[in-house]
């Protein structure tokens, strides 16, 4: 203990649930959209638990009794989305988004999944996994699909993973989630927010102040020692997260196809993990 009088001694916490006290309140998820992709899960408390998985980690709120954080980690995101904007878009954002604007979702059928970098979601994995999903539900590897198409594609495969990880941490009868926090590099890219929108199912929030972004861990672990404090006296111990601006709304045609899709993304993944395992690109799976 220290020997200042007045001095009080709180816990700590780590940089993400830190990041999660500044922005966001339980049933928010914060994406991170740097050089790697992170997404954050506030959980509200409930009378069941969110599912283990082995792909998350799953950890105490903070400050919301009962409550969890849920945190996906993706090593290739904006490194992903970098590679495909150089060898695709003359390494052109603008270029870059013309592209996805002018192919539908779904892409025509074709899928990318690109790891540059040996990947965390799903473990280990390195390469350029890429597919032909025709209407039956059959998956075909591929060679290579059309060079106006990767764009699309990158983005699509990187959220529609967030997508189908989220579905399975929370518990059947957990509430809806009520919005998606976006932060990064990439949160000012209104092509990707409404990409995340979309797939997602979620209004997008942007922070106004940008510096509230990059400085919201240090802003969390404030307000922890503040919630310390407030119990103490026995003060009220919620907080007033930034202010934020709602950015992009999701397009509910758009977002019940990609639920549809979801299946077919999920075989797409397991087939890439098949693929590097074994190099076998042979069989043509079904959903």
């Amino acid at each position: 203990m220290s020997t200042y009088p007045g001095c009080r001694v709180a816990p700590f916490t780590g940089d993400n649930p830190a990041t999660v006290i500044s922005l966001a309140a339980p049933g928010d998820a914060v994406l991170s959209l740097g050089t790697s992709t992170t997404l954050l899960l506030s959980i509200p408390a409930s009378d069941t638990p969110p599912k283990r998985v082995t792909t998350s980690h799953l950890l105490a709120h903070p400050t919301e009794p009962g409550a969890y954080i849920a945190m996906l980690c993706y090593k290739n995101g904006a490194l992903a989305r970098e590679m495909i904007r150089d060898l695709h878009a003359g390494s052109d954002w603008a270029t870059f988004n013309h592209l996805v604007e002018a192919t539908p979702p779904g892409n025509h059928g074709y899928i990318g999944l690109y790891y540059p970098l040996p990947e965390i979601i799903p473990p280990n994995i390195q390469g350029d996994f890429l597919f032909f999903s025709q209407d039956s539900g059959t998956l075909a590897s591929v060679d290579s699909i059309p060079s106006t198409c990767c764009p699309r594609a990158v983005l699509e495969s990187q959220l529609l993973s967030v997508l189908s990880h989220i579905t399975d941490i929370l518990p059947d009868a957990a509430p809806p989630l009520r919005r998606l926090i976006v932060s990064g590099g990439s949160s000012v890219n209104e092509t990707i927010l409404q990409m995340a929108a979309d797939i997602l199912g979620l209004s997008v929030f942007v922070i106004d102040d940008g510096s509230a972004s990059a400085e919201a861990a240090c802003m969390g672990a404030a307000k922890l020692a503040a919630y310390a404090l407030r119990r103490e006296v026995g003060h009220s111990t919620r907080f007033q997260n930034s202010t934020f601006r709602s950015a992009i709304q999701p397009r509910d045609p758009n977002t019940q196809m990609y639920r549809e899709l979801l299946d077919v993304y999920r075989l797409a993944e397991n087939e890439a993990v098949r693929i590097y395992e074994t190099g076998n690109t042979n069989e043509n799976p079904k959903v």
